[in-house]
């Protein structure tokens, strides 16, 4: 297996077979905030989790089975995600908490153009929310159809 992470093509990622494709979209969020650099936060720039958050939600859905688990002696049992037999193709739009609509926008495209069959979406805003139609996760979500 072969991972395409934008232009590079990177070979070394060819044991983990749960992930079939990564994207990462910066343009929007630099055109608007700058240089991701210029931050000064920790990041990578490819689709790679810096804080967690996307290694957590994946693990959620696909988790392989572990056994003889517990949460500090509590709750001892099997783990497992909702599906582990699912592959994942990662689309990371945001950075430093951040999501810029045409970011956002592009990872859908993408991911509709790829074939991913379910869009799972972690992310959403503070209130007040945005009118319906101006809403670049509403407006990407009905692409998908």
């Amino acid at each position: 297996m072969i991972l395409f992470i934008s232009r590079y093509r990177l070979t070394q990622f060819a044991f983990c077979r749960k992930i079939i494709g990564a994207r990462y979209y910066t343009k929007g969020y630099e055109a608007i905030n700058g240089p991701l650099e210029s931050a000064n936060q920790t990041f990578f720039r490819s689709p790679r989790d810096s804080d967690g958050h996307g290694t957590h939600t994946s693990s959620t859905i696909l988790g392989s089975k572990v056994s003889n688990v517990s949460m500090y002696g509590l709750g001892s049992g099997t783990a497992r995600g909702g599906v582990p037999s699912a592959r994942l193709s990662v689309y990371k739009a945001c950075w430093f908490g951040g999501c810029e609509d045409a970011d956002l926008l592009a990872a859908f495209s993408d991911a509709i153009h790829d074939g991913v069959d379910v869009l799972s979406i972690s992310l959403g805003q503070l209130p007040p929310q945005q009118i319906y139609f101006e809403d670049p996760i509403s407006i990407g979500s009905f692409h998908a159809f």
